[in-house]
């Protein structure tokens, strides 16, 4: 089995893998309440928005994507650009949760698709090449919304930033903190 790492553009928007290629939480929070009751119906209009969002910031901000696979299949997905591209971040800021600084890319998804490839550092991989891609763009940091003691979340469990480098940036809510990783020290 050969794990490949490859950055998402238009010649790959095909292989993002479910149940990512149709999620639109982040980037359209009002449409994805519209269709979560009816998703099996919407999936194509959903993928047709995602891929729309992707080649949009694809153009406007970059590379805003990975994908992790195994053996030419894909097992794995990051997403992250500017805060300002993810609307739903705004429901987050409203609620006791914690803002988003302003100028940061924000991670939105860091998603292995299988259960039992999880806890193997697949994830860890995949935060990897997010990193070192920011870090070559020079970027100054790397914030998201990570759950305590639980991968039940798209960005994925605390444990697994503070384990690479990351730091709680706060604690608002206590099971649901704001991780960070300045990109431009060291």
């Amino acid at each position: 089995m050969t794990d490949t790492i490859r950055a998402v553009g238009e010649s790959n928007l095909c292989d993002i893998p479910e149940p990512c290629n149709h999620c639109i939480y982040w980037s359209f929070p009002e449409e994805f309440e519209r269709t979560k009751l009816e998703l099996s119906e919407g999936k194509q209009e959903l993928e047709t928005k995602k891929r729309m969002w992707i080649v949009q910031t694809l153009r406007t901000f970059g590379s805003c994507g990975q994908i992790l696979y195994r053996s030419n299949a894909p097992i794995g997905y990051a997403e992250y650009g500017p805060s300002r591209r993810f609307p739903n971040i705004k429901m987050y800021e409203s609620q006791p949760i914690g803002k988003i600084e302003d100028g940061v890319v924000f991670l939105s998804c860091l998603y292995i698709t299988e259960k039992s490839l999880r806890g193997r550092g697949l994830g860890e991989r995949l935060l990897d090449a997010v990193v070192s891609n920011l870090k070559k763009r020079r970027f100054k940091a790397l914030e998201t919304y990570a759950r305590k003691g639980s991968s039940q979340n798209p960005s994925g469990p605390v444990e697994l930033y503070l384990k690479n480098g990351f730091r709680v940036k706060n604690e608002i809510n206590p099971e649901f903190p704001i991780v960070r990783l300045d990109l431009n020290s060291g």
